[in-house]
């Protein structure tokens, strides 16, 4: 360290803080460990002399403390055997504490607000914590941490229904339509939309949100579409369908319809469910979800004191569960073969085309115009069958007469795992459709029992609603992340449980690396960018944009560099952040030249895809592989 970090600091802190420090480590000392050796030893006492010839920085005086806290706690019992002087000890109490004092006194003057040394450890359980911890963090933990807590008890309602004052004087009616999958319970409540002067569809996906947009505006309603990575706003609309996250909650609607509610017991969006329960502001509420979330919703109605109906809906068309034995070669038209990864979709399409048989493919990454496609083809005859992900199992409902499940397990972002009850039923209520197919058929080449019993068994009922942060936490006086921690730490009430912060968090952290100095209100704009933060192109594109950002500059469109597949829809992917970037931090995006470009790759994922199914990307493969 160097001679100005060396030199023996006299302030009165610094006097205190090395007496608590040789009181802590001397007086409480740890148990004996086993005796160290003699090579040891002797590391020991040279680690004690050590002085690193750095100037003083943060990351050097949190080096120097740990060390030294490690050094001090292993050598100290064994001080006896050590060949070095009680000043040793002395100075090293010293050096510390200068270097506490030196990030404290930092912290301080960054953020303002903090309390003084001596009044800090007027608690004697603060003091004991020094043994292993530095002063900042006692008080990060000890004070800021309640200071925090009780400032979110103070702003933020108790109860998450009275975060919506302006919603709270309305006298709103809900209408619950319960059903599973192909029961039409999303058509009923579409019908209710078109019927209202103005309204809202929430939608739990974009393809939705777009398949929706068209559905009304081919029936004459003129409806905007907005989602986190695009938009198309129509003159004259006062209709919107737009994903769950984009609700607005300014406006005021004759009718909303909230689509797929069972989503609000997932522990990373269910909290945007919630809140366009609660919150969205419409004279008529039409929500759909499965059998199993009806009480929860009935709950969350009853709780803000409004009236409600519940309409079952039960399917107009058999389900029959086929144990016939399957094989590609005997695939049958309107079939659709359901896997659950995007190298599976390909593989079954390209085995598919040996036997003649054109496919349809879906899959989640797929542009919507792609999607579209694909599904008209299937419509028109053109292919046989669809191979799809579960993405197939959300959407408006496809001539399909079989469900084949040709997997059974699935990896859900931690596990591979077999598919749960819902999960099965969600897809296999695709099979059959009123007027076209009067029975539907489900079967599949594995777990024969499993698939059976899932569609059988109840699912398991919604406990809990989600509940997610909010922009109130700006204004508590410590740094958002260790809001968002203390907010997530602070128990909920009834039934209702805090999302998963984890993505939030890890993005905040990725982004000060880039640049420290963000507000806490640009950190969390940044932070709430819908994105894949998982491929790798994408999230290199996001801190490029932020890097920009954090010096005041224009972000650029992004280059595509490859035409193969993969390259083409990460590209789109970019197209995406592109929309999303701008929007949230302040940009205006070229949306003429998005909405050409978006179309110009859809169409060439469009003949990649026409290509893997019939074959010829296959033969292509094999025949480069031959030279």
């Amino acid at each position: 360290m160097s001679k100005k970090y060396l030199e023996w600091n006299n302030s009165p802190e610094a006097i205190y803080l090395y007496s608590l420090l040789k009181t802590v480590f001397e007086r409480i000392l740890p148990r004996k460990r086993k005796t160290p050796s003699k090579k040891q030893l002797i590391k020991m006492s040279s680690d004690l002399s050590y002085s690193s010839k750095q100037r003083l920085t943060k990351n050097n005086a949190e080096m120097y403390l740990k060390r030294n806290r490690n050094i001090l706690n292993t050598a100290l019992p064994h001080r006896n055997k050590l060949t070095i002087s009680d000043n040793c000890f002395d100075e090293i109490y010293k050096k510390m504490a200068i270097c506490e004092l030196y990030l404290f006194n930092r912290y301080n003057k960054e953020n303002g607000h903090i309390p003084d040394m001596f009044t800090l450890f007027e608690d004697t359980g603060n003091v004991f914590q020094l043994k292993n911890n530095t002063v900042l963090s006692i008080y990060m933990e000890r004070y800021l941490k309640k200071m925090a807590k009780e400032q979110i008890l103070k702003l933020i309602p108790q109860n998450p229904k009275d975060e919506f004052c302006e919603t709270r004087k309305m006298k709103r009616y809900f209408v619950i339509h319960s059903g599973l999958t192909n029961t039409g319970k999303t058509y009923h409540a579409l019908n209710a939309l078109k019927e209202g002067k103005s309204g809202a569809y929430l939608s739990p996906l974009r393809l939705l949100a777009l398949e929706v947009q068209e559905r009304l505006m081919q029936d004459g309603v003129l409806c905007s579409m907005l989602t986190g990575e695009e938009e198309d706003i129509v003159e004259g609309a006062k209709h919107i369908s737009s994903t769950v996250e984009k609700a607005d909650y300014s406006q005021n609607y004759d009718v909303a319809v909230i689509d797929e509610c069972q989503l609000i017991q997932d522990e990373a969006r269910g909290c945007y469910w919630t809140k366009a329960i609660l919150g969205i502001k419409a004279q008529t509420i039409h929500l759909c979800c499965a059998p199993e979330a009806e009480q929860i919703l009935v709950k969350i109605i009853e709780d803000c004191e409004e009236e409600y109906d519940i309409i079952r809906h039960k399917r107009n068309t058999e389900l029959i569960f086929s144990e016939q034995p399957f094989s590609l070669k005997n695939t049958q038209k309107g079939d659709a073969l359901v896997v659950f990864s995007r190298k599976s979709v390909l593989r079954v399409a390209d085995e598919l085309s040996r036997y003649n048989k054109k496919a349809s493919i879906i899959y989640g990454a797929l542009p919507y115009q792609t999607r579209k496609k694909q599904l008209g083809l299937f419509l028109e005859g053109k292919t046989d069958v669809v191979v799809a992900t579960d993405a197939i199992g959300m959407g408006l409902n496809l001539p399909i007469q079989r469900i084949v499940f040709l997997e059974t397990e699935k990896f859900d972002g931690t596990v591979i795992r077999p598919l749960v009850p819902w999960e099965v039923k969600q897809i296999a209520g695709r099979a059959g459709r009123r007027g076209i197919y009067e029975k539907g058929y489900v079967s599949t080449v594995s777990d024969t029992n499993l698939v059976k019993h899932n569609l059988t068994v109840p699912n398991a009922t919604v406990e809990y609603a989600y509940l997610g942060y909010s922009d109130i936490l700006l204004d508590i006086e410590c740094d958002i992340t260790q809001a968002l921690r203390v907010w997530k730490s602070i128990p909920t009430g009834g039934f209702y449980v805090k999302q998963d912060i984890s993505r939030t968090l890890n993005l905040c952290d990725q982004i000060r690396k880039i640049y420290k100095d963000f507000s806490k209100r640009e950190l969390l704009k940044l932070a709430s960018i819908p994105f894949d933060e998982e491929n790798r192109q994408v999230m290199e594109l996001f801190k490029e944009y932020t890097l920009l950002f954090s010096y005041s500059q224009p972000i650029f469109k992004p280059v595509i560099i490859s035409y193969t597949l993969d390259a083409l829809e990460d590209y789109y992917k970019c197209l995406d952040l592109y929309y999303s970037f701008s929007r949230s931090m302040g940009y205006t995006p070229d949306l003429e030249w998005l909405k050409e470009t978006k179309h110009i790759i859809a169409e060439k994922i469009n003949k990649e895809l026409l290509l893997n199914s019939s074959g010829q990307h296959a033969k292509k493969q094999r025949k480069k592989s031959n030279y």
